[in-house]
């Protein structure tokens, strides 16, 4: 067995093996079949000393965009230093490949390491551009070709990962932390690890996922579910209740029986009636805190109770409302048809997430007339919006007796002005606020201190400025000067058209937990790198299209990037290895690759070459950078860029040139590859 099989185990996945771990999975075998039948063909042909030179690129910056984050180094050269087919693999093969596959070419791989293959690279973490090759890979023509497809999956999903995540955090902020919460969602195990690892190289401050911050050595962060709360029905469930002093040896308080006290208290403190709090979410946070005191943080969206002096019709939803609760159409419908005919606004029923008394559960409204529609997660704070919404809703549906006295009631709610809006939205954040509040400071009596709270429904912008209010009273009423500091975690399919909408309107969230649009890159799902051919035994090589961007730069390349006398990068330059490097200070003639009357002079205040040889005679040549060093220099290389280039909206292209002697070189071959027409 070899020592790569030894090294993976019954799953094949990341293994702890040295500084960032590598991923079990990634072998010699982790390629296209037709990399293989291709290296057969080569070496039919008597091609095995032939010398080939591959660059590694991208044709398009992701997510609309104007830049990308280069990750995945570290792995590829992980995979390079354990290239070998071991017997099993080598046994594979010869069941898998035609009859007539020569015996001799399973020797050749048998034997086949990547120690003649030399690569170069960009450090990992540096903001990179399209056509500039990432990495360039020269070697023998069989082992080169044998290894584009592992490259290419090492470094597409890493390199998209890191730079979503970078345009994450640039749009919250460098005050803001921001937590990866979507193992769940990502697309299988790797997809998740990879996802944690990469989301953290981009600029994200931790993880929920466990495994990863084993192996990766990333912060994990987590709070708990609405299922820890509703597994709860009151006070008589909790079996502790006692927990002792955090600075005060010998003395135990009953933690329940305090929060109850305060929670009394906070009732006037915070006009909220007693009526209005759930006895089992209020046990449920007792009972988390009990067992992390000095961590305690709670979500606080998952109940909307009531208060029965409101419930003035029996038909109404009241009592305990679980916001997280899946809600079927039919369920709906007969929800709807028990609502009285004859509504009037001090009867619609308040819940969670729900605007005008139209009730928003796990994503669907329900209208009066029994039919419901998929929605956003967010509240909308604009009353006209909803109301047109909801009326364009009822009108495309099957009318119902009582849709007039529905839409005169509609009518009359979009002329209430937004606090008053804002104070039902309020209703449905009471219970859970109240109950976290009476529990934090019933903690701070036993010397420990709260962290803060988790929405995850709602207008998240409103309820975090309510959240940070009433933390504040609260710090003021009981001289508890630490609830100003309180964390507030926003979480609920957050992407980043969110937070920039949530930045508008001034909310108050110190953390955001972001899952399904971050690890599954929804806006765009793969970057697109390619792997070209551009050099064999010292021959450049073309690939020509009708489309343009389609048309690889041969040749064997260098590429500098040219700073302006600001310090901002200005312009990326490709030209030959043969050519001299610019100079600072000395004129450079940039040219674009394709279009001739696009040139321009450039007198670079600072020349950065791009390149270094990370692989060389079958080792490692640079030391390799800590995961920690990899996300520091992805802001330090976002700092080079102009803010023009990396604003969310119309940001401006970053210029990517060539030599003025590599574009004559360029044209001049594409010419004489390109067949020439005949007319008749």
């Amino acid at each position: 067995m070899s020592d790569r099989e030894t090294r993976c185990n019954a799953s094949g996945q990341f293994m702890d093996r040295g500084r960032m771990n590598q991923n079990g999975v990634v072998q010699p075998l982790l390629t296209d079949l037709y990399q293989i039948t291709m290296a057969y063909a080569y070496w039919k042909s008597g091609k095995t000393d032939d010398h080939s030179v591959f660059d590694l690129f991208f044709r398009s910056n992701p997510f609309h965009g104007e830049f990308t984050i280069f990750a995945g180094l570290d792995e590829c050269l992980r995979f390079l230093e354990s290239f070998h087919y071991s017997e099993s693999d080598i046994e594979y093969l010869r069941r898998t490949l035609p009859e007539g596959t020569e015996n001799e070419f399973f020797d050749y791989l048998g034997d086949l390491t990547a120690k003649d293959v030399t690569l170069h690279a960009i450090d990992e973490g540096t903001v990179a551009f399209p056509r500039v090759p990432i990495i360039k890979v020269e070697g023998p023509l069989i082992i080169a070709q044998l290894l584009e497809t592992t490259l290419l999956t090492l470094v597409n999903y890493a390199s998209l990962m890191a730079t979503n995540a970078a345009r994450y955090r640039m749009v919250a902020g460098k005050h803001v932390n921001l937590l990866e919460f979507g193992l769940r969602r990502a697309q299988g195990p790797d997809g998740g690890l990879s996802a944690s690892k990469y989301s953290y190289t981009g600029g994200f401050d931790g993880t929920s996922n466990v495994l990863a911050g084993k192996l990766f050595n990333i912060p994990v962060k987590g709070t708990h579910a609405h299922a820890y709360i509703t597994s709860f029905s009151g006070i008589e469930e909790l079996k502790a209740r006692l927990l002792k002093h955090k600075l005060t040896a010998g003395v135990t308080g009953d933690l329940l029986e305090l929060a109850i006290k305060y929670r009394q208290k906070l009732s006037t403190v915070l006009n909220v009636s007693m009526e209005e709090s759930s006895e089992g979410e209020l046990a449920a946070m007792v009972s988390y805190a009990i067992a992390f005191p000095d961590g305690f943080m709670a979500l606080v969206d998952t109940y909307d109770v009531k208060s029965p002096a409101k419930s003035t019709n029996s038909n109404n939803i009241t009592a305990k409302t679980v916001t997280k609760a899946v809600i079927s159409k039919s369920d709906a419908k007969n929800l709807s048809d028990k609502r009285s005919t004859d509504i009037n606004e001090t009867e619609l029923p308040i819940t969670t997430t729900s605007v005008a008394g139209i009730n928003m559960t796990n994503g669907w409204t329900v209208h009066p007339n029994g039919n419901i529609d998929n929605i956003n997660n967010a509240v909308s704070t604009s009353m006209e919006n909803d109301t047109n919404k909801n009326d364009q809703n009822i009108n495309n549906n099957n009318a119902q007796p009582h849709d007039s006295k529905y839409h005169a009631c509609m009518s009359r709610l979009s002329q209430r002005s937004l606090s008053n809006l804002c104070k039902k939205t309020e209703k449905s954040f009471r219970s859970g606020l109240l109950n976290f509040c009476a529990v934090a400071l019933a903690l701070n009596d036993l010397g420990y201190q709260a962290v803060g709270i988790r929405i995850d429904s709602g207008d998240l912008a409103y309820l975090s400025c309510l959240a940070r209010e009433t933390f504040e009273r609260v710090a003021e009423r009981f001289k508890v000067q630490w609830f100003n500091k309180l964390t507030i975690v926003a979480s609920n399919d957050i992407n980043e058209e969110t937070i920039l909408s949530l930045n508008e309107q001034g909310h108050k969230i110190d953390c955001f937990g972001i899952g399904t649009h971050l690890v599954t890159c929804q806006r765009q799902p793969a970057l697109g790198c390619v792997y070209k051919l551009v050099e064999i035994n010292g021959q450049p090589r073309i690939k020509l299209s009708q489309d343009v961007e389609k048309v690889t730069m041969p040749g064997h390349k260098n590429a500098y990037r040219l700073y302006s006398s600001d310090g901002h990068a200005l312009i990326d330059l490709l030209q030959k290895v043969s050519e001299t490097p610019p100079e600072v200070g000395q004129k450079v003639l940039c040219r674009h690759p394709f279009q001739e009357s696009k040139r321009a002079y450039v007198i670079p205040s600072r020349v950065e070459p791009l390149y270094k040889i990370y692989w060389q005679n079958g080792k490692i040549t640079q030391k390799l950078p800590t995961l920690e060093l990899v996300r520091e220099k992805v802001q330090k290389s976002l700092k080079t860029l102009r803010n023009d280039h990396k604003r969310t909206l119309n940001p401006t292209p970053y210029k990517v040139s060539v030599s003025d002697n590599l574009y004559n070189f360029i044209h001049d071959l594409w010419l004489q590859n390109a067949p020439i027409g005949e007319l008749s």
